[in-house]
């Protein structure tokens, strides 16, 4: 869906603004969450260069001339400089940037494209993702409504494919199962392969599924999104099947724990350090401090991981519709796991989450 007028010229002076008062004279935007953030439009590196080339003045995409008609068909950018195989782009980019001192290019520019132009432009150029980032961070009304939307309409493909979890199925079939589920529920589709974690498999947080079955006492963690308007969601969610035995629930009502108090102790003076402190703490007074092994959560928006990341040294305050998941977890080996994953924002006063599925411990 293209962008509309309003939400381009207001990302787009958002970031001039940006521009100015880091003394950034031009940005070149390669294809990408930037680039789509600017622009509207999806589209993926490849080895012919495509930027979008931001000035204090003009906004222009160079393109291949393959690519010129889904460039105004997909995006307000009025300017659009196609290039065919027989030219050399980079030499056109040179001509539109040959004028500015201090050119910002972002890093995920892939390498022999910012070889070929550190070679035809002959100059140092900035680095400045964090300026893209910070903008990103603070969501608008519409960005919030998609991921809202993207984690109910996965909340409900989880609770329409739960009955399916039986006697030996296996994980791989099970993650089928709820992916295809996301397109009956209007989804574009997945916004990350889809964990499904068994029993033993379950005490590594980034398990790819695979023909493990099913069976009694097995932890059953499923992480799991899909995507909706261009924006995913971000859940996790564990179960277990039959008697999981007493000290799997303890583990259980730990983590859950973790997940609530910290949600509800967010504050307009809350760091993300804090956040992850709070619930580090709380695992490590219950006895499984070591085995809370990753970060509390990460930022969600046009990208699954993007800032702000909840990590020990995070010290910026709770930004104002930031987005964000919380997922503590306990991970012991040849044992089992549990991760409860939500997807929430600060609202400028207190944590919203966006998940309305319980995290009530159910035995399946």
């Amino acid at each position: 869906m293209k962008m509309d007028i309003s939400t381009f010229n207001r990302r787009v002076e958002r970031l001039r603004k940006k521009m100015a008062e880091n003394s950034i004279d031009a940005f070149l935007i390669p294809p990408g969450a930037n680039f789509t953030y600017l622009s509207g439009m999806e589209t993926e590196s490849m080895e012919r260069i495509v930027l979008l080339i931001l000035d204090s003045e003009n906004i222009a995409v160079i393109c291949p001339s393959l690519m010129r008609e889904q460039v105004m068909a997909e995006t307000p950018v009025e300017n659009i400089i196609p290039w065919n195989d027989d030219e050399n782009p980079y030499l056109m980019i040179r001509e539109l940037v040959k004028t500015f001192k201090n050119i910002a290019v972002e890093g995920k520019l892939q390498f022999f494209h910012l070889h070929m132009l550190n070679e035809i432009l002959q100059r140092n150029f900035l680095f400045r993702d964090d300026i893209l980032s910070e903008l990103r961070m603070q969501k608008d009304e519409k960005e919030l409504s998609a991921i809202g939307e993207a984690v109910k309409r996965s909340e409900n493909s989880l609770k329409s494919s739960l009955e399916k979890l039986v006697p030996g199925i296996t994980e791989i079939a099970f993650s089928r199962i709820l992916e295809n589920e996301f397109f009956e529920q209007g989804l574009s589709g997945v916004a990350f392969p889809t964990i499904v974690s068994f029993g033993k498999n379950a005490a590594m947080p980034h398990h790819s599924p695979g023909s493990t079955k099913l069976k009694e006492g097995d932890s059953i963690v499923i992480d799991y999104g899909g995507k909706y308007n261009g924006y995913p969601s971000d859940s996790t969610r564990t179960f277990f099947f039959r008697n999981p035995g007493n000290k799997m629930m303890d583990i259980y009502e730990t983590v859950k724990l973790a997940n609530e108090h910290t949600r509800c102790a967010i504050t307009p003076n809350t760091t993300y350090a804090e956040m992850d402190r709070t619930a580090r703490d709380i695992i490590a007074g219950k006895g499984y401090g070591k085995y809370f092994i990753h970060r509390l959560g990460h930022g969600l928006g046009l990208e699954v991981h993007e800032e702000p990341y909840l990590v020990p040294k995070n010290n910026f305050k709770a930004i104002k519709n930031s987005v964000f998941t919380i997922e503590p977890g306990v991970y012991i080996e040849n044992l089992g796991g549990v991760r409860i994953e939500d997807t929430n924002y600060f609202d400028g006063k207190k944590c919203v989450s966006f998940n309305t599925m319980p995290r009530d411990l159910v035995i399946l």
